[in-house]
C-alpha cells in the first residue's frame, strides 16, 4: 500500500515531463495505459474464462475506472497536484454513500456530519482564491478541481463495484480498471484535435510509464486494499497526499494556502471517520 501510494504521490512529475516533450494529455493517457493494459493483461491471461460471466460487472468497472483515472491524470496535468489529491480524498465518503444506494450497505451516525464536514473543507479549498470569491463560487471552481472531484468519485464507484465483485480474480479486475482508457483517450484526442507530434523517445517512454509505473502502482494498491481493513488501507492512501504535496512543492513549487490547508483537513478527517472502525 505504501509502495502503491507514493508511486500515485509522485505520478504527477513523469505526466508533466512527458507533456513537456511535446506529448501530453489525452495521447499521453492513451499511450501509457496501452502499456498498463498489456502488462495487466499478461498477468490475467489464467482467468478470460471468467469474463463472459461477469462482463456486466467488469464494464461498470471498467467504466468508472477510465473516467477516474483519465480525470485524475489530466487533473494533475491542469491543476495543482496537492489541491488535486485532496478533492480526490473525499472519495472514501463517496464510497459510503454509494455503497449504501448500490449495495445496502449500512449507513453509520458519522457518515452524514462527515460529509457536512468534507464539503465545509471542499468550500474552502474552492473559495480560497480571493479572485475566485470575487466572481462567486463558479469563478473559484477550476477545471482541474472538477477533475479531482470526479477522478474521486469514479474511484470511490470503482471500490465499491470491486466489493460488489469479491468473487472474481483480482488481476481481472485490475486489468478492467485500466482496458477502456486508451479507446476513450485516443476518441477524446481526436474529438479535441490535440497534436500527436512527439519524438519517438517520448512515446516508448510513456508506453514504459505504463508497463512499469502504471501496472504496479494499481496492482499494489489494489493487493492490499483486498487483504487489509478498510480503515488501514484509507490511511495508508494518505501517503499519496504527503508524497504529492511534498514532491510538488519542492520540485515545482506549488504551496497550499492556509485556506486550502485547513480545506483539506476537514476533507481528511471526513475520510478518515467514516471508514474508521466503530465499537
Amino acid at each position: 500500500m505504501l509502495a502503491g501510494s507514493a508511486l500515485w504521490g509522485l505520478y504527477w512529475l513523469p505526466l508533466r515531463w512527458l507533456e513537456q516533450a511535446g506529448l501530453g494529455g489525452f495521447w499521453a493517457l492513451t499511450l501509457i495505459y496501452i502499456g498498463a493494459t498489456a502488462m495487466l493483461g499478461l498477468a490475467a491471461h489464467r482467468h478470460w474464462r471468467a469474463v463472459a460471466a461477469a462482463r456486466w460487472r467488469l464494464l461498470g468497472i471498467g467504466t468508472s475506472g477510465a473516467v477516474s483515472g483519465i480525470a485524475f491524470s489530466l487533473g494533475m496535468l491542469e491543476g495543482e497536484v496537492a489541491r488535486v489529491l485532496i478533492l480526490f480524498y473525499l472519495s472514501p465518503v463517496w464510497a459510503v454513500l454509494l455503497g449504501r444506494v448500490l449495495l445496502g450497505e449500512r449507513l453509520l451516525a458519522v457518515t452524514v456530519p462527515a460529509l457536512v464536514l468534507a464539503l465545509f473543507g471542499a468550500g474552502l479549498m474552492l473559495l480560497s482564491d480571493t479572485r475566485g470569491l470575487g466572481q462567486g463560487l463558479l469563478g473559484a471552481f477550476s477545471a482541474a478541481d472538477l477533475l479531482g472531484l470526479v477522478a474521486g468519485f469514479g474511484f470511490a464507484l470503482t471500490n465499491v463495484q470491486l466489493r460488489a465483485g469479491r468473487a472474481l480474480p483480482g488481476a481481472l479486475k485490475n486489468l478492467a480498471a485500466v482496458v477502456l482508457v486508451p479507446p476513450l483517450a485516443a476518441v477524446a484526442a481526436v474529438t479535441v484535435g490535440s497534436d500527436f507530434a512527439a519524438p519517438p523517445w517520448a512515446l516508448l517512454a510513456a508506453l514504459g510509464l505504463g508497463v512499469a509505473w502504471m501496472s504496479s502502482m494499481i496492482a499494489a494498491t489494489q493487493y492490499g486494499v483486498r487483504r487489509m481493513p478498510l480503515q488501514r488501507s484509507s490511511v495508508l492512501l494518505l501517503f499519496e497526499l504527503i508524497v504529492g504535496a511534498v514532491s510538488a512543492a519542492l520540485i515545482a513549487g506549488e504551496a497550499l494556502s492556509l485556506a486550502e490547508l485547513a480545506g483539506g483537513g476537514c476533507i481528511v478527517l471526513a475520510g478518515l471517520a467514516v471508514v474508521w472502525p466503530r465499537g
